[in-house]
C-alpha cells in the first residue's frame, strides 16, 4: 500500500468535510474519518475559545494539522477512506472492489485494461443509527440467481446498461462473467433488501470489523443531502461576562421565587414564574428579562447540555455584546467593532422608513469564529447521533475545530416594530402555515424554534447575504449569517466572513456598512425582494422544499448556499417581508419609500 496526498482546506475538514462525510476530488470519492483516528493531539494545533468548550462540555479544541509542504513525507495529515469501495471502469464496465492493498499512490486504473475506475453511484446507509458501507453488490445480484447456481464470483461483475433498456434505473444492470446472472438497478431498493435479508453490518467505511446492527437499510446515492447530516456550533470570540451580568445570575438565583421554579421548571406555569421574578427584579431597577432567568434555572438544574439551549445561550451572549457595541465601541483583539448610522439615504422618506424599523448598525472590523464539529447523522436527521470523537474517557474530553478571522455587519430591529407586526392577523394566519409543518418535522431538532419572527429575520439575512456579495467583493458562499432571535426581543442579524489567515479579510463587507452605503443598501435589498423572476410561481408557493418548511422562496430570490445558512436553507418566506393582499410585510413600509421616493 501507497500513501496518496490529497490537498483541502483546514477549514473544509471542520465544514463542509467534517467526520463521516464524503470528499469528491478530481473524480475519486472518500469518506472522512471520526477524530480519534487524527494524529495525537500532541501533534495539533490547541484551539481556545472557554465560552464555547464551557457550553460544549469539553476541555480542549484541536484542528486539524496543516502542512506548507503536503508533499514532504515527514508531514501530518488527517486519513481517509475510499468510499465507495466499489469501482467500475468506464471502458470495460468491470466492477472491482479496491482495498488498502491496492493503493499504489495514484487514481486507481482498471488492471484488465488501464481504464479509469471510478466510483459506483449508490452506497447503503442504516436508518436508525447512521452506519454506512457498500451496497452488498455480490450478494445482492446472486440472490437472483437460477436454481442449482451458488456462485458467489466478486471478480466477475460488470456494471452496464441493459440492451435496449429504459434511461431509468431498470436500464442499468449488474452482471456477473461467471454465472451470467444480472439484476437491474431497479430491484435496488430498501423494500427488497429487507424482504431478501440484507440488513445493516453496524460499520463505517473506514472501520473493519461489523459491529452489532441489524437495522433496516436504505440505499442513497454518495452526494446525497441525506447521506451526511452535520451537527456543529459555532462561537463568536467575545469580551467575557461582565461582572454586571454574573451579579444579575446572582439576583435571580437568590430571589425567593427562584427555588419553586427550578423544581417546577418542567411545568406549564414555569414561564409565567419566570416572568414575575424577571418583572419584580426590574422594579427594583435591575436590567433582567425572562431568557436571562430561564438561563439561570437551566443551568441550576444542569440542563445546560441541550442542543438548542446551548446555541440559544450562545447567541444571546453574542447579542448582547453587539447590544454594549452600540453605545461603547469594543477594542479587544478579536472583537473591534463600532456603531455607525443610518444617515446616507437621500430620500428622508425612505430613511425615516428604515429607522422605524432597525434600531442600530454595528460594524465589527476584526472579529475571530471558532467552530467545532459535534459529530454526524445519516439517512435522517432524528437519527443516532455519531460522536465527532468516538472514544471515551480521556479522549472524549476535546472536539475538531477551526477558527476564523475576519469581519462583518451586525444590524438590530427594533423589538416594538417586529413584535407589533408579527401580532397582526395576517402575519399569524400565514406563519401558522409553516409552524404546523415545523412541529410535524423531523428537521425540528436541527432548527431554530419556530416563530414568525424568526422566519422573517431568517429571510432578511439571506436577501442580505445577496445584496452584500454583490457589493462587497465576496461571493455569496463565502458570506454568512447569525440570526438572534429571542423571545425578550433580541432581533438581529449578523452578515460575516472569516478566513483562516490570522490577518483576517480585506475589509470589503465592512465598506458596505458605512455610513454612506449601509442604508442604500438595506433599500436596494428590500427593493430586489419585492420581485422574483419566478413570480407568481414563486410568491404563491404552497409549504415546499424539505417537510414543507419553506413558503416563497427560491433560487431566483431566497435560497443560499449550503455553507452560508445556519438553518438548511429551511424557515424561509419572501411575502413575510414584502407582503401580499393578506399580509403587511415586515419590509413594507421601507418598499413603499423607496417607491414613492424613485
Amino acid at each position: 500500500m501507497s500513501m496518496r496526498v490529497l490537498q483541502v482546506t483546514v477549514a473544509q475538514l471542520i465544514s463542509p468535510f467534517s467526520p463521516g462525510a464524503i470528499v469528491d476530488i478530481l473524480g475519486e470519492s472518500f469518506a472522512t474519518q471520526t477524530a480519534e483516528y487524527w494524529p495525537k493531539r500532541s501533534a495539533l494545533p490547541e484551539i481556545e475559545c472557554e465560552r464555547l468548550s464551557s457550553r460544549l462540555g469539553v476541555q480542549r479544541f484541536y484542528g486539524p494539522p496543516a502542512s506548507e509542504n503536503p508533499e514532504d513525507s515527514k508531514s501530518i495529515a488527517v486519513k481517509v477512506a475510499r468510499f465507495p469501495a466499489w469501482l467500475f471502469c468506464q471502458t470495460c464496465r468491470r466492477m472491482i472492489k479496491w482495498g488498502p492493498k491496492e493503493e499504489r499512490g495514484a487514481a486507481p486504473v482498471c488492471p484488465h485494461d488501464s481504464g479509469r475506475l471510478v466510483p459506483m453511484r449508490f452506497v447503503v446507509v442504516c436508518r436508525e443509527r447512521s452506519h454506512a458501507t457498500d451496497v452488498p453488490w455480490v450478494d445482492w445480484v446472486h440472490r437472483v440467481a437460477r436454481d442449482g447456481v451458488k456462485c458467489t464470483n466478486a471478480t466477475h461483475l460488470r456494471f452496464q446498461q441493459v440492451r435496449g433498456g429504459s434511461q431509468g434505473l431498470s436500464g442499468l444492470e449488474v452482471f456477473c462473467d461467471a454465472c451470467h446472472t444480472r439484476r437491474t438497478l431497479g430491484d435496488l431498493r430498501a423494500d427488497v433488501l429487507t424482504r431478501e435479508g440484507l440488513a445493516c453490518r453496524g460499520i463505517q467505511p473506514w472501520e473493519s470489523t461489523w459491529g452489532q446492527c441489524e437495522s433496516s437499510l436504505e440505499v442513497v446515492q454518495r452526494g446525497a443531502t441525506s447521506f451526511h447530516y452535520s451537527e456543529s456550533e459555532a462561537a463568536i470570540d467575545i469580551p467575557s461576562m461582565s461582572d454586571a451580568a454574573l451579579d444579575t445570575t446572582e439576583l435571580i438565583t437568590q430571589h425567593p421565587l427562584f427555588l419553586g421554579l427550578k423544581d417546577t421548571f418542567d411545568q406549564p406555569y414555569a414561564p409565567g414564574l419566570a416572568k414575575a421574578i424577571a418583572d419584580d427584579l426590574a422594579t427594583q431597577g435591575h436590567a433582567v428579562d425572562v431568557v436571562a432567568v430561564m438561563d439561570a434555572v437551566r443551568g441550576a438544574r444542569g440542563d445546560d447540555s441541550d442542543p438548542q439551549h446551548t446555541h440559544g445561550v450562545l447567541l444571546a451572549e453574542e447579542f448582547e455584546a453587539f447590544r454594549a457595541a452600540a453605545h461603547d465601541k469594543a477594542d479587544e483583539a478579536n472583537f473591534k467593532t463600532r456603531a455607525v448610522t443610518l444617515d446616507s439615504i437621500s430620500s428622508d422618506v425612505v430613511e425615516q422608513a428604515l429607522a422605524s424599523l432597525f434600531d442600530s448598525v454595528i460594524l465589527v472590523d476584526r472579529l475571530r469564529e471558532v467552530r467545532a464539529a459535534l459529530g454526524f447523522r445519516r439517512y435522517r436527521p432524528d437519527a443516532r447521533l455519531v460522536q465527532s470523537v468516538t472514544n471515551t474517557g480521556e479522549e472524549a474530553s476535546w472536539l475538531p475545530a477551526s477558527e476564523g478571522f475576519g469581519e462583518g455587519i451586525f444590524l438590530r430591529l427594533d423589538p416594538n416594530a417586529v413584535d407589533a407586526w408579527a401580532s397582526t392577523p395576517g402575519v399569524a394566519a400565514r406563519s401558522g402555515e409553516l409552524g404546523k409543518k415545523f412541529t410535524a418535522s423531523r428537521f425540528a431538532i436541527r432548527l431554530h424554534p419556530y416563530s414568525a419572527q424568526y422566519v422573517a429575520l431568517h429571510s432578511l439575512a439571506h436577501a442580505l447575504l445577496r445584496e452584500f456579495s454583490f457589493t462587497s467583493g465576496y461571493s455569496a458562499a463565502s458570506l454568512r449569517e447569525r440570526v438572534y432571535c429571542e423571545a425578550n426581543g433580541n432581533y438581529g442579524v449578523f452578515i460575516y466572513t472569516t478566513s483562516s489567515d490570522e490577518e483576517g479579510t480585506l475589509g470589503g463587507l465592512v465598506r458596505e456598512g458605512e455610513h454612506d452605503r449601509i442604508g442604500t443598501a438595506l433599500a436596494r435589498a428590500a427593493e430586489r425582494l419585492n420581485w422574483c423572476s419566478n413570480d407568481p410561481v414563486c410568491s404563491e408557493s404552497s409549504p415546499q422544499n424539505l417537510d414543507g418548511l419553506n413558503l416563497a422562496a427560491c433560487h431566483s430570490c431566497l435560497l443560499a448556499a449550503e455553507t452560508s445558512c445556519e438553518g438548511s436553507n429551511l424557515l424561509l418566506d419572501r411575502m413575510l417581508l414584502v407582503g401580499n393582499n393578506a399580509v403587511d410585510g415586515l419590509l413594507k413600509t421601507v418598499i413603499d419609500a423607496v417607491a414613492r421616493s424613485a
